[in-house]
């Protein structure tokens, strides 16, 4: 690289003849100008500008903050920026704040340490005015430019666009056409620019006289998949006329929706504000984008920044609202009746499908329309808690008078009991014309596979996770609280004892957060895998290999006392607690630690940003022996539909619907969720869900001498049983597991005595 003494060697002039060239220090002859400019062309000398601002102390940087750059808007805009910058001696610094308020903070504070000469900011905190008056309005040498989200009551430089004309000129266009059932689907309206489409939409409807519903209202985060997640949900409740969005990231995810599910666009066209191309026919998806100038406000917002670094102490701050160049659209028309093919599948079959109760399963409801669209069958879904599943599944099969559900959810454990009983169907046949390779490694043996035959299909795979409060744990006032206390630092728990010890100190000994953890024991199918993952910490079980009861040992005394000091630092209400509502004890901040199974989050949107800016993080549970919990879907034998049943098997295991659900909360048990990078990339705790398979185990019931297999369920109610009599303190440990051993010894030696026939391997 080239140096400013080989240019001055080249142009045979001195260096201090060449920095009063380059830097206009002092006047310099023509002749020898001309000498130095020949040699830096020919050298391509460029100055070293870092370190010329370090012996000046003189920077020369921007800093640019843009929620991200999927959006082809921001890019559009920062191509404008830049633009504006070049060959101005300044240095653009970009970075991205997702539109998450801490990291927005803490991008600023970076760039004050830089020392940036002023900032071009779309903030995604617009109360924060303290903030920024305390660190740009106060010092007039560092200005600040505002792009679409006003900060309020902050005196700073503003550019946007009139997208309130362009959605009320789209909404009064649709309303003409003859629409009435349109829905504007917007950002937060806290930001200005979105605020503003909002006002635009529901002007319109308010001068009309028409109905005006709050629901016409959708609000996303600003993502595709935000976007793509609430138009599902919109389309299980209602059939919209028309949609509008405030950008096209936001109408790429409702048409995905809308696509996925078989609207067309000539029946529910959607209307968005886009970017200047030059391109018409394949810059949008959508049926009508409003072209908005982005690399213009990118130029203008560049521009004024330019202006107060030049003039500090003259120039007044500034609002410019770009306006509407382009007030033509062409609205689609109404589709008539005939058109609109598609209010519903034109199902000729129908499916009963019975179903657990979790959020996964709720929005995998909203994709049913894809399965009805591609095979013309219609599946009607009922949905119970999980504690009443089981016995619904069995009564449904023994009451023959009684229409029999075709398609229903079982649980790992309740495999073997509903294959030897004969309720579900045997699909060995329909399931080896399948490409089982998709799946987690081996695991049909868990999911499906009862004595070399096949049961059911995979379908929700939930291993048992450690989610914890990442900013209490890296909190420094606790750490050296923690370790004067422990001798051992503050970290998610690796053993048993270093989980309880933790529960211990959040709740008795900080006031930072009220509990450690929560303990579900409102019923028995939340309350058995609290003892049987501490029973596999401990190297114990239930069972032995053989089928014989094995609970009286002294690895279970330790398991069952940790679980009763467990209890003791965790929220009192354990007793009506279940496992949706310890996730939200965690999610609310009641709690710092939290063992469950990812089908119980509630949220993944809010789980992903909390993890984003340090708040939650997850591990390894403690003893790395997690249980494996997981569903199935199974045909049932008596279903008169089997084939049409199979069809929904098939759908499910799909690797793009699996896509889908994930993109929903779903956690299938197909890889190519867990590898996929766009999936990773939005929810960053998969490839620890992938690596935890390898560690899990599911809780299976013993297979008895005879051949007869036990229910899970009559185990877990008599090791249930004697555990609630430990925690309402009626009896000692070690005397409820030596009865627990004792029923359940009884319970085996009856089977074992009874005529029961049994299937054969």
């Amino acid at each position: 690289m080239a140096t400013i003494k080989d240019v001055a060697r080249q142009a045979g002039v001195s260096i201090a003849t060449v920095s009063n060239y380059l830097n206009q220090t002092k006047p310099v002859s023509k002749e020898a100008a001309l000498r130095i400019q020949a040699a830096v062309d020919a050298l391509q000398y460029a100055p070293n500008l870092s370190a010329k601002s370090l012996k000046s102390n003189s920077y020369m940087d921007i800093g640019i903050v843009l929620p991200n750059f999927d959006d082809p808007y921001y890019v559009q805009m920062f191509q404008g920026i830049e633009s504006t910058f070049q060959n101005t001696g300044y240095f653009t610094n970009l970075a991205f704040s997702y539109d998450i308020p801490d990291f927005e903070r803490n991008i600023t504070y970076n760039f004050l340490k830089k020392k940036i000469k002023g900032m071009i900011l779309i903030s995604c905190q617009p109360d924060s005015w303290k903030f920024y008056y305390d660190h740009f309005t106060s010092d007039q040498n560092r200005p600040l430019v505002l792009i679409d989200r006003d900060i309020h009551s902050l005196d700073a430089n503003f550019v946007s666009f009139d997208n309130q004309s362009v959605i009320r000129r789209m909404t009064a266009g649709l309303l003409e056409q003859g629409y009435r059932q349109i829905f504007l689907l917007s950002g937060p309206q806290s930001f200005e620019c979105e605020h503003k489409c909002i006002l635009g939409f529901q002007e319109v409807f308010l001068a009309s006289s028409l109905p005006y519903d709050p629901a016409f209202l959708v609000k996303t985060n600003l993502s595709k998949e935000d976007a793509f997640r609430k138009t599902i949900q919109l389309l299980r409740n209602t059939r919209p006329e028309a949609l509008i969005t405030t950008s096209e990231t936001i109408a790429d995810g409702a048409i995905e929706a809308l696509t996925l599910l078989g609207f067309r666009s000539d029946e529910i066209p959607v209307l968005t504000l886009g970017e200047e191309h030059w391109n018409l026919y394949t810059k949008s998806f959508a049926s009508v984008s409003a072209p908005r100038p982005a690399i213009k406000l990118g130029q203008t917002a560049a521009g004024l920044l330019l202006e107060q670094l030049n003039s500090p102490l003259t120039k007044e701050n500034e609002k410019i609202i770009l306006p509407d160049t382009c007030p033509n659209y062409r609205i689609p028309p109404l589709p008539t009746r005939e058109k609109c093919l598609t209010d519903e599948p034109a199902c000729t079959k129908k499916l009963r499908i019975l179903m657990v109760n979790t959020p996964q399963v709720h929005t995998l409801q909203g994709l049913l329309r894809n399965f009805e669209n591609n095979t013309g069958i219609k599946a009607e879904v009922t949905i119970l808690p999980h504690h009443y599943l089981y016995e619904t599944i069995l009564q449904k099969h023994q009451a023959q008078e009684e229409e029999p559900y075709d398609v229903f959810m079982y649980d790992i454990p309740w495999l073997s009991a509903l294959a030897t009983n004969h309720v579900l169907a045997d699909i060995t046949k329909e399931i080896r014309d399948l490409d089982l390779s998709i799946f987690l490694p081996d695991c049909l043996k868990y999911f499906s596979e009862f004595n070399h035959r096949y049961y059911g299909i995979p379908f929700m795979y939930a291993p048992q996770i450690l989610y914890y409060r990442k900013d209490l744990f890296e909190n420094p006032e606790l750490k050296a609280l923690y370790e004067r206390q422990n001798n051992i630092s503050l970290r998610p728990p690796l053993t048993l004892k270093e989980f309880h010890t933790v529960a211990d100190f959040f709740t008795c000994h900080t006031d930072a957060i009220p509990y450690g953890i929560s303990i579900p024991a409102a019923y028995n199918e939340c309350l058995a895998p609290e003892i049987y993952m501490r029973l596999n910490a401990y190297g114990s079980g239930v069972f032995d290999s053989k089928g014989n009861v094995c609970l009286d040992r002294p690895s279970s005394l330790k398991a069952y006392i940790h679980l009763l000091r467990s209890v003791r630092s965790a929220k009192p209400d354990f007793r009506s607690a279940d496992d949706v509502s310890i996730v939200q004890d965690f999610l609310n901040g009641n709690t710092a630690m939290l063992i469950t199974y990812p089908s119980f989050l509630t949220d993944v949107v809010d789980l992903r940003k909390s993890s984003m800016v340090g708040s939650i993080g997850y591990h390894h549970i403690p003893g790395k022996s997690p249980l494996l919990g997981g569903w199935s879907l199974g045909i049932s034998s008596r279903s008169s539909r089997k084939q049409e049943a199979f069809s929904f098997l098939k759908w499910i295991c799909d690797e793009q619907t699996a896509n889908y659900f994930a993109l929903l909360g779903g956690q299938s048990a197909i890889t190519s969720t867990y590898t996929n990078d766009e999936l990773n990339k939005l929810y960053p705790w998969l490839p620890l869900y992938l690596d935890t398979y390898q560690y899990t185990r599911p809780t299976l019931p013993p297979r008895l001498k005879n051949g007869v297999i036990l229910s899970q369920n009559d185990i877990d109610a008599i090791v249930c049983k004697w555990i609630y009599k430990i925690l309402d303190q009626e009896i000692e440990v070690q005397d409820a597991i030596t009865n627990t051993h004792r029923e359940l010894e009884q319970l085996t030696t009856s089977l074992l005595q009874s005529s029961y026939p049994s299937e054969k391997p």
